[in-house]
């Protein structure tokens, strides 16, 4: 009997040392279970706020290179079919500066990756100097009377500042690396709708300047590549149907519709 009861007793003392080991060993476990939770979701805050750093940067400031040629088909002269002449100024240089805004139509980024948005140009600021060009020989005058050549083909600068708005598409490539630098580098693409106002500076017969100015809508369509504050891109523009206009009688006093296409260059800010 005794020894019967010692087994029992000795039966019940490794049951109990068991479930006292099993209990310890599972509480350590939900300890570290626990940390390593804590860990990762302190790491990965951490990681959602540098991508919403990295995101936040949407005002752009862009110093551009222009090449511009300048065009119309309306420039005053005696043509048999009634038609104006057709004359084209090519750019020696050009420069333009842009300042705005993309506004991302969610804030963030689908699949950490891509941002659908509105961009705001609220100053688009361009200035080029054109070559003199071939001049045609008679010029009609508004009052049908046969002048010496007008000025409109003589050395010329142009200034605009307009503004635009239009959708843009922004990729950041390679989050899914979850490698910090690499967060850092967007691309982005966009279509732009503005209107504008422009100053023609033109040389005259005696080499003094004239102006006229004139005004209408132009588009653009661009792509540009970043890292983090700075980047890169490129840019078409046609203005298609800028209506200008000369109050002196040697430029004709008619309006005259001129056409303006250029591609620019530009490093771009981001902040």
């Amino acid at each position: 009997m005794k020894k019967l009861l010692f087994s029992l007793f000795t039966f019940a003392c490794v049951l109990t040392g068991n479930a006292m080991e099993s209990g310890d060993t599972t509480r350590v476990t939900t300890l570290n279970d626990i940390i390593a939770q804590e860990s990762k979701s302190k790491t990965d805050v951490k990681y959602d706020q540098h991508l919403r750093n990295v995101w936040s940067k949407n005002t752009f400031f862009n110093i551009s290179y222009n090449k511009t040629k300048l065009s119309s088909d309306e420039f005053p002269t005696i043509s048999l079919d009634g038609h104006g002449f057709h004359n084209e100024f090519k750019c020696d240089w050009g420069v333009g500066l842009q300042w705005g805004q993309t506004f991302n139509f969610h804030k963030k980024a689908l699949g950490n990756v891509v941002f659908i948005g509105l961009d705001y140009t609220w100053m688009d600021m361009n200035f080029n100097q054109y070559k003199a060009s071939v001049k045609p020989m008679e010029y009609l005058s508004g009052d049908g009377y046969v002048t010496s050549p007008m000025p409109w083909h003589n050395k010329k600068m142009t200034i605009d500042y307009g503004m635009s708005v239009g959708p843009s598409l922004t990729l950041y490539p390679f989050t899914p690396m979850h490698k910090n630098a690499a967060d850092n580098i967007r691309l982005q693409g966009y279509f732009h709708v503005g209107y504008k106002a422009a100053g023609f500076l033109i040389k005259d017969s005696s080499n003094k300047n004239q102006f006229a100015w004139g005004h209408g809508l132009y588009t653009a369509f661009g792509g540009n590549l970043t890292f983090n504050a700075i980047g890169i891109g490129f840019e078409a523009r046609n203005d298609n149907n800028i209506s200008v206009k000369h109050a002196k009688s040697d430029f004709g006093g008619q309006k005259m519709k001129f056409k303006e296409k250029t591609t620019r260059i530009y490093i771009q800010f981001r902040f």
